[in-house]
């Protein structure tokens, strides 16, 4: 490829096709994949794109997330690492341009810096960087290297105008992998509630479903219409409470156990579901025994606290003292790993399975 002239048909409908293939990238393989591109588009012979991560105002650390290929080994990661703040580009504040460490430094200014030495282990010349995302916490850069020459305009305007591109699939993996992070801490949270989550199509498809799911759908509801997707009674309910303001709940029982249903969220294409179940009325303390690290004496202070008795009223109970009740209950709180005795309580309720019992 030459550096200098206009962009030739062949090059734009290049650049188009992989416009479109990073409008598709949703998880950062599809990136790498789509990247794969870049190199014979621009006439490189490496692509890669990295982080450099903040904390606390100070710099932590250089992560490299794409090479193609991958050629960098790790004594040039540890040279580049050891003096990223010396590249032009890396060290400037956030810019929108495609630039070259070139722009700012002669060769000579170039070759008398420490980070040179990852460029000169390479045997890399010419390099083009583009800021994809910046704020407190980090800048990520991609960057194109040659090993015979420099850049050239034709190059840079190449990559300008995939910039744009660049930045939108860095944008939605970088979402995508927050909402992931939200999503496995909201299901923590609701199965130690004894509450999953259930994400349905708009046809009762399951697209995916969390914290026990499957099996609750499976003790509550009779057999689905097709292996994958809602129970026929819960996609009908789903229909009847999304024409509802507010929605109602599903609320069933049955063997000394509860159900509750409720549509925590509709769009057109996905309808969210949280699911709880948990025990009502008092439980058998030779089944707690059995299925919680407690004792038998702390099985039956455990069940009575779960059905709402206060420490006298268990130690009338069981013919104990309040101080004796006391010393149980610390003991059980120890021994299930939980904080208080609302929290206790609430493993009591559970179904059969959920965090150990």
């Amino acid at each position: 490829m030459s550096s200098s002239g206009p962009i030739v048909a062949g090059e734009a409908r290049a650049a188009f096709a992989l416009a479109a293939d990073l409008a598709a990238c949703r998880r950062p393989e599809d990136l790498e994949a789509a990247l794969g591109g870049l190199p014979s588009l621009v006439g490189a012979e490496y692509v890669g794109a990295g982080e450099l991560r903040r904390g606390g105002g100070e710099e932590v650390g250089v992560l490299p997330q794409v090479t193609q290929p991958y050629v960098f080994d790790a004594d040039a990661l540890a040279d580049w690492a050891a003096h990223h703040h010396q590249h032009p580009v890396f060290a400037r504040l956030p810019d929108a341009r495609v630039l070259s460490y070139a722009d700012f430094v002669s060769d000579r200014e170039w070759r008398k810096l420490g980070i040179y030495s990852a460029y000169r282990r390479l045997g890399l010349r010419g390099e083009l960087s583009l800021h994809l995302a910046w704020d407190e916490r980090r800048t990520a850069v991609l960057t194109v290297h040659r090993v015979d020459r420099a850049f050239g305009e034709r190059e840079r305007e190449l990559l300008e105008t995939l910039a744009p591109h660049l930045r939108a699939a860095y944008a939605r993996l970088e979402e995508g992998q927050e909402a992931r992070r939200w999503r496995a801490a909201l299901e923590d949270g609701l199965a130690h509630a004894g509450a999953c989550v259930v994400i349905a199509d708009a046809e009762g498809r399951i697209v995916d479903a969390g914290g026990g799911a499957e099996a609750v759908l499976g003790r509550w509801f009779e057999a689905r219409q097709a292996p994958g997707s809602l129970p026929a009674e819960l996609i009908d309910w789903v229909g009847e409470a999304r024409a509802s303001a507010p929605a109602p709940r599903l609320s069933r029982a049955m063997d000394g156990r509860r159900l509750e249903v409720t549509l925590a969220g509709a769009t057109a294409e996905e309808r969210l579901l949280v699911m709880r179940e948990w025990r009502v009325g008092p439980a058998d303390p030779a089944e707690l025994a059995a299925a919680l690290p407690v004792t038998r004496r702390q099985a039956e202070v455990l069940a009575l606290l779960a059905d709402g008795r206060s420490d006298a009223e268990i130690a009338h109970r069981l013919g104990i003292s309040v101080r004796t009740v006391g010393h149980h209950v610390e003991h059980i709180l120890d021994r299930l790993e939980v904080g208080n005795r609302t929290a206790a309580a609430r493993v009591v309720h559970l179904p059969s399975g959920r965090l150990g019992y």
